[in-house]
């Protein structure tokens, strides 16, 4: 089975509760499937990519990249930290210089943050961090760009997915209205896992195939 996680955002204690619910019933040939943004906007994201790490040691585990390490990615690469400070990363440079005295990123943090794939497609999920372009039907030929920011083009597409596209990036009381409740739209096939953390809500788990909820 899997279990896929809704974005993190630098919330650390939300991660640890899950995971003590999780650990109970996890089994040897499960995969821990998270959906990105694991830094920013939050208080924690150096103790939360550590936590991260330790997970991978005693999992099967996969995960992905969401536009938060793409920015982070970009921002120490020298480029502008104007687009990201705008979107909370003066909170990730935060964490790392109170954990290290300074901000400077680990090598076993920045093999992390290259190693993230971009989506995950077994015969009847697609997990992706924002969504999919509806225009293209290939998943190898889906844009970066599309794959870490699109929002309406994708969740209001007039369009029955073959697949169940699974996502996070958007939060889901976008849709429902209400916090912490995660997005089932069943005639578009797709289900959106961020319940906004950060902004006071659930970390949400979901477990495919049953897709019964676990939160913290």
């Amino acid at each position: 089975m899997y279990y896929i996680i809704g974005d993190l955002h630098g919330m650390l204690s939300r991660l640890e509760a899950l995971y003590e619910r999780l650990r109970e019933i996890l089994r040897k040939d499960d995969t821990l499937l998270f959906l990105g943004d694991y830094i920013d906007r939050g208080p924690h994201s150096y103790k939360t990519i550590e936590f991260l790490i330790g997970l991978s040691r005693l999992h099967s585990t996969i995960f992905l990249k969401g536009n938060h390490e793409s920015m982070l990615l970009e921002y120490l690469a020298g480029g502008d930290d104007g687009l990201y400070f705008r979107n909370g990363g003066e909170r990730t440079v935060e964490s790392y210089r109170r954990a290290q005295g300074a901000f400077r990123v680990p090598s076993s943090h920045v093999d992390f943050f290259n190693s993230l794939v971009m989506y995950h497609e077994t015969d009847n999920f697609i997990a992706v961090h924002a969504g999919i372009d509806p225009k293209i039907t290939m998943m190898d030929l889906q844009t970066e760009e599309n794959m870490l920011w699109i929002r309406e083009e994708f969740y209001l597409a007039d369009k029955r997915w073959p697949k169940t596209i699974i996502f996070g990036h958007t939060p889901a009381v976008h849709f429902s209205g209400v916090m912490s409740r995660p997005w089932f739209d069943e005639r578009r096939n797709i289900i959106g896992l961020d319940t906004g953390a950060v902004y006071g809500g659930m970390l949400t788990c979901m477990r495919w195939p049953d897709r019964a909820i676990f939160q913290s």
